[in-house]
């Protein structure tokens, strides 16, 4: 009699959880490499990004003011704040950047020489320049190099990208 009772305690345990796993998210990792974009746009829920812009402008937010995280971000000509709460452009040549631990959104207009790695959960979104044959290269979790616009896609609809696994709506 011990044995089945047993048997259905830990069935109620294991089950809860087991449907819990299937609602968590994991880390996933996206990879730009020599992007030039009119605009790109990356999104984390939580994770890091980091990497750095040949040229063109950086748009820094900080979803969450209170968690005293700050994107570093180094080499731009000029610094602009906004009076957007947590926004910083960054403007010029040579930009490094690195933010890690918590929510973000990066901005990238008229970038050119792209190249960044983002570990995380979160999405992007990809406009090369209509002008170009070649606006570089994404991976998302260490899978093949694509190209950001192949043809025949239209350069002026952006590629939407997500990495990492997105948390599923919370059901009835």
């Amino acid at each position: 009699m011990r044995r089945p009772l047993l048997i259905v305690l830990l069935a109620l345990v294991v089950a809860p959880a087991a449907l819990a796993g299937a609602r968590t998210t994991g880390d996933g990792i996206l990879e730009l490499r020599s992007v030039d974009a009119t605009k790109a746009t990356i999104t984390g829920t939580r994770g890091a990004i980091w990497g750095q812009i040949d040229s063109g402008t950086l748009k820094v937010a900080d979803a969450n003011l209170d968690d005293n995280l700050v994107a570093q971000v180094s080499g731009a000509e000029k610094i602009r704040l906004s009076t957007e709460p947590g926004v910083t452009y960054y403007i010029g040549k040579n930009i490094h950047f690195r933010f890690s631990g918590g929510k973000y959104k990066f901005t990238i207009s008229n970038g050119v020489g792209i190249d960044l790695t983002a570990v995380g959960v979160g999405k992007a979104s990809l406009a090369g320049d209509p002008t170009l044959l070649d606006d570089g290269y994404y991976a998302i979790d260490n899978g093949k190099w694509q190209p950001v616009q192949p043809a025949p896609v239209s350069p002026l609809l952006p590629k939407v990208l997500t990495f990492g696994l997105q948390p599923l709506p919370a059901g009835p």
